[in-house]
């Protein structure tokens, strides 16, 4: 699937990416793991951003995100 194709992604619960922020294209997946995508023009509640469960590459990259990944709007790069 093209990464430009899914937005909110979760891996087995975890937000894991989000439109302009896929640091999971590298994550190793295993059998039995679930993964949860989105259409890119879903959007997730921002309030349940903060304290969501996260993959540590989210973390990682979330912190190093001027805003911290936590914006109102995407617009395609």
């Amino acid at each position: 699937m093209p990464t430009e194709k899914r937005g909110i992604t979760f891996i087995n619960g975890q937000l894991s990416a989000m439109p302009g922020l896929q640091p999971d294209l590298g994550h190793l997946l295993h059998q039995g793991d679930r993964i949860g995508l989105f259409d890119p023009k879903s959007m997730w509640p921002f309030q349940y951003r903060h304290g969501a469960a996260v993959t540590e590459e989210m973390k990682q990259a979330m912190a190093e995100e001027k805003d911290h990944g936590l914006h109102h709007t995407y617009n395609k790069k």
